[in-house]
């Protein structure tokens, strides 16, 4: 539940931004947030599936996936981009900014579930 409060927040202040600052971008942020929301949402949903199995299913199935997720993610970008779907430059910093937020989300709730592991 506080995962899905997390993102909502993330995603109200965001808007609120992008709608102030630059609302001729808002397409392009929300496109950004869309792609490392779902990222995000997989990666932790498979970090917590698999945390409590053994070392070497849990270290290829988090390093598996994430090359994966970031293999979809960059040719998602690529063809959005190229094919002039969305502006390039806030597309990309704006991107770049949402996948630094959602990594150390997920990072935290690595460092929870090791906390709640071994209590």
């Amino acid at each position: 539940m506080r995962f899905l409060i997390f993102l909502f927040v993330i995603l109200v202040m965001a808007s609120s931004l992008i709608s102030n600052f630059w609302p001729e971008y808002q397409y392009d942020f929300l496109v950004s947030f869309t792609i490392n929301m779902f990222n995000t949402v997989f990666g932790y949903l498979v970090s917590k599936k698999y945390f409590n199995s053994i070392n070497s299913v849990f270290y290829t199935m988090i390093y598996g996936t994430m090359f994966i997720r970031f293999m979809l993610m960059l040719s998602s970008m690529l063809i959005l981009i190229l094919n002039d779907f969305v502006n390039m430059v806030p597309f990309f910093i704006s991107f770049m900014v949402f996948y630094v937020l959602f990594q150390m989300f997920e990072i935290k709730s690595l460092l929870s579930f090791n906390e709640a592991n071994n209590e």
